[in-house]
């Protein structure tokens, strides 16, 4: 998922569109507490086959998150702000202190909460959290690296994996797209990533990365050409712009509506144009003014929380569905556990992921410091 970064040019429409983002996976998460059978036919069949489908797309919304995570963490190295170490410094202090404290969290309601199978509810959700937990599981979810052993864990932590695997690289792939130029960049990327996928069996292995990766460079070519792309927006009418956002979310949505029985649809195809509808919604978002009426300043302020949102909203949703399921309707549970999301998340914010930001930009300056001694003479000169 994405993690807002602070740099000198935030992007609020950007804050807005994580705060989306996060509603929709837990949207798609709540839905996916239900049998199946209420999909069978209808108003609900037909909304889960249209674009509509893009408000509860939780696959997407990840898809989405790493877009919007290559678009924000590009933006220092093509400003020439941001070299490797300090990067992987802050970004480390900025991932990991808040993952631990969620796996804390899991452990302490592994140990506290009694799991029993969840009469009523689908077989999705019932694969989550029935297992012992045992102590060799913490271990690989720790390193925040290798597989967490997600379902009897944190089963939105796979995300996680890519995204700190990816930003241990990203500098690399950052001097590849500054040398070799962001065609042929994005050109080996995206083909590198459709073959990671044919061995890949798990959306944590190493092929998965590859994978997913893709999505990271398309955001870091999307800030290179920003500037262009959002000028070009604002050059259309108000007409344009709508019919713009009408194509981007079909694009976003084709797994959905576009013969969803079809064997045409192949995972990493339809990733693929899913980032790119993501792609040109962020574009519309940054370049339309009327962006403004549709992402106001309550997503914006999620937005900024998304990342304690995203790690702590599928474990509210499991304790509070286990600790209610004979006492509380469905909708009762989906409200509360939203709720108790929204607070919880807003808590770890500014407990744990402030004082992150906060140290991992510290030890990041001391590093540039070190390392480059005369630039601080320059400032104070």
């Amino acid at each position: 998922m994405a993690v807002p970064e602070p740099h000198a040019e935030r992007f609020g429409q950007l804050d807005a569109l994580r705060g989306l983002a996060a509603l929709a996976v837990f949207l798609g998460h709540s839905l996916g507490m239900l049998q199946p059978a209420p999909y069978a036919h209808g108003p609900v069949e037909w909304f889960m086959h249209s674009p509509f489908q893009l408000v509860v797309a939780g696959h997407q919304a990840v898809i989405f998150f790493f877009v919007i995570s290559g678009f924000v963490l590009s933006l220092g190295f093509y400003s020439r702000k941001s070299s490797a170490w300090p990067f992987l410094v802050s970004r480390i202090f900025r991932l990991y202190p808040p993952y631990l404290a969620a796996l804390a969290v899991v452990a302490l309601l592994r140990l506290r909460v009694v799991m029993e199978p969840l009469d009523g509810f689908s077989t999705w959700i019932n694969g989550f959290w029935l297992m012992p937990l045992k102590l060799g599981q913490l271990w690989p979810a720790v390193t925040m690296l290798a597989d967490t052993h997600g379902g009897q864990l944190n089963p939105a932590a796979w995300s996680l994996i890519i995204e700190m695997r990816v930003s241990l690289f990203f500098p690399i792939v950052m001097i590849l797209l500054l040398r070799f130029g962001w065609v042929r960049g994005l050109a080996f990327t995206v083909v590198l990533g459709c073959l990671a996928a044919i061995p890949s069996t798990s959306a944590t292995d190493l092929y998965a990365t590859l994978q997913y990766g893709v999505f990271f460079v398309m955001g870091a070519v999307l800030a290179q050409h920003r500037d262009a792309l959002v000028s070009r927006c604002r050059s259309f009418s108000v007409i344009v712009q709508l019919g713009i956002l009408a194509i981007a979310a079909l694009l976003y949505t084709q797994s959905f509506w576009l013969a969803p029985a079809s064997r045409l649809h192949v995972q990493p195809l339809d990733d693929l144009v899913a980032a790119l509808g993501a792609a040109i919604l962020i574009v519309v978002a940054l370049g339309a003014p009327g962006a403004a009426i549709l992402l106001p300043q309550p997503l914006r302020r999620l937005g900024k929380g998304a990342y304690s949102f995203y790690l702590y909203h599928f474990l509210v949703l499991l304790t509070v569905a286990h600790v209610l399921q004979r006492h509380a309707a469905i909708w009762q549970m989906w409200l509360l556990a939203l709720v108790v999301t929204f607070l919880l998340s807003t808590l770890m914010y500014r407990v744990v992921e402030v004082p992150s930001i906060a140290a991992g930009h510290y030890f990041a300056r001391r590093l540039n410091a070190a390392r480059n001694p005369v630039a601080p003479l320059r400032q104070a000169a």
